[in-house]
């Protein structure tokens, strides 16, 4: 695989991968008796979509220039989605004052999905660079 083709992997697996985990997480969830779309699950899907997509487009993009801080590019990714998610889904989670369960695994499920994903294509294409 060579680097020009990695944005394109990167967004297939990682569009394709999150839509069958969304709709397998949903799938579990109404099989638990729960709303398989509720707990702002459709949110936290797209929102991790977004992050994931900026995250690698911005190593990618800056994979010449800033060959020594791609990691710190990809912790600042992180702690940005972090950042993200008690701005626009925490509130809604802690309404009741309480985290549940539900809550949240309809936050880190993708999370760990596209962290995993980021990850694996970072490793490639330093290797690569």
């Amino acid at each position: 695989m060579n680097t020009r083709s990695f944005p394109y992997f990167f967004l297939t697996f990682l569009i394709i991968g999150l839509t069958l985990l969304f709709f397998g997480h949903s799938w579990v969830l109404q099989n638990y008796g729960l709303d398989p779309y509720g707990n702002q699950l459709v949110k936290s899907y797209l929102l991790n979509v977004a992050m994931a997509s900026m995250v690698f487009f911005a190593i990618y993009f800056f994979r010449n220039k800033y060959r020594d801080l791609l990691g710190f590019f990809f912790l600042g990714g992180s702690l940005l989605k972090f950042v993200l998610f008690f701005i626009f889904l925490y509130p809604g989670y802690h309404v009741d004052g309480v985290l549940e369960r539900e809550e949240f695994l309809a936050f880190f499920v993708p999370y760990l999905f596209s962290l995993f994903l980021e990850t694996y294509f970072l490793v490639k294409l330093l290797n690569t660079v």
